[in-house]
């Protein structure tokens, strides 16, 4: 049985207007998302994971805007919706957990009042019945003592509370679209444990489809049945998290995968960090993003864009050294058995 897609994205391009001019940030992101899926895009600093999250949901603002593209949900074009009708599938039908919970929630409000929010202006819930919608949200995040809890202010939780908190507000609505951006960054391990296995216990039970946008690639294997890795505001490799983490095809993919820390390795032996600086996406290189940092670049990658091959139905990738033409070069994967 086919899977049914939820979303589409469909060459997305995303541009900042600066004084000092266009700065690309997105360059023709396409991908799709299954009901009930949850895929990873992974990639360094600046490679434009948030961006991507940021404009499926219509979220930036001057001078960000999304000049080309598609982004279907559900069938409805969102990029060309009115912002009304963007208000009620925003934070309703999908919703986003933010980087740092302490910066996206109001100080000044408690923890129950801006969960209620969001239930009382999508759902038409009284304020008794959100109350006690929220004090189950709060339980089902495992919350301690949620009855109380929900009284409290942002200040009086810990920083995995928070996040929590945050979790429990994107599911107040019961969206079928959760984008996470960063939901573990600023959190010790065992709390980090914890929110990774609520995700995968939404995506079982609740069937929830999730983006999860991390560095970490530690994070994508324990979640996502697929990965997306981005670099220079494209999408460089796509596969299922077997595929990206034993049989990586392009070589920023590989950088990835070595420098990821090894226990199987000396305390003594260094990690192996990528080379170079990422594109200056004011003036985007013509070729290939990565074919600067590349050890294996070759003249056409930095005189001509790469086009995808397809190396099998689920895994793709942008490398002119997958062209049937190219020199056969032995390649350092950094692959590490026994992460996913």
């Amino acid at each position: 049985m086919k899977a049914e897609k939820i979303l589409e994205v469909k060459d997305l391009r995303t541009s900042f207007f600066t004084h000092v001019g266009e700065v690309k940030a997105i360059r023709g992101v396409t991908f799709t998302l299954d009901k009930g899926e949850a895929i990873g895009i992974v990639g360094e600093s600046g490679s434009g994971k948030s961006v991507t999250s940021m404009s499926i949901m219509k979220l930036l603002q001057y001078p960000g805007k999304i000049v080309g593209g598609e982004v279907i949900f559900n069938g409805q074009d969102l990029v060309n919706m009115k912002d009304k009708l963007m208000q009620t599938i925003r934070g309703n039908e999908i919703a986003m957990i933010f980087q740092d919970p302490m910066t996206s929630l109001n100080p000044v409000y408690t923890i129950g009042n801006q969960i209620m929010e969001a239930i009382t202006r999508h759902q038409g819930l009284n304020r008794k019945e959100a109350k006690k919608k929220a004090v189950e949200m709060l339980e089902l995040v495992g919350i301690p003592s949620p009855e109380k809890r929900v009284k409290n202010y942002p200040h009086e939780f810990s920083g995995g509370m928070r996040q929590r908190a945050m979790i429990a507000m994107a599911l107040s609505c019961e969206p079928s679209l959760l984008i996470a951006d960063e939901p573990t960054t600023a959190l010790d391990v065992t709390i980090q444990a914890q929110i990774l296995e609520l995700m995968k216990d939404l995506k079982d039970k609740v069937k929830t489809s999730i983006i999860l946008i991390t560095h970490d690639l530690g994070v994508v294997a324990d979640v996502c049945s697929r990965v997306l890795v981005m670099y220079g505001g494209m999408i460089m490799e796509e596969g299922t998290t077997e595929d990206i983490f034993y049989n990586p095809k392009h070589p920023y993919t590989m950088g990835l995968l070595k420098s990821v820390p090894r226990l199987d390795l000396g305390e003594k032996q260094r990690l192996i960090p990528i080379a170079g600086t990422p594109p200056d996406l004011l003036k985007p290189p013509k070729g290939c993003p990565f074919a600067a940092r590349c050890p294996y670049a070759m003249k056409i990658c930095l005189e001509q864009m790469p086009e995808y091959t397809i190396v099998d139905e689920k895994h793709r990738a942008m490398c002119w050294l997958l062209h049937r033409d190219a020199p056969r070069v032995k390649l350092d994967t950094g692959v590490q058995r026994g992460i996913v």
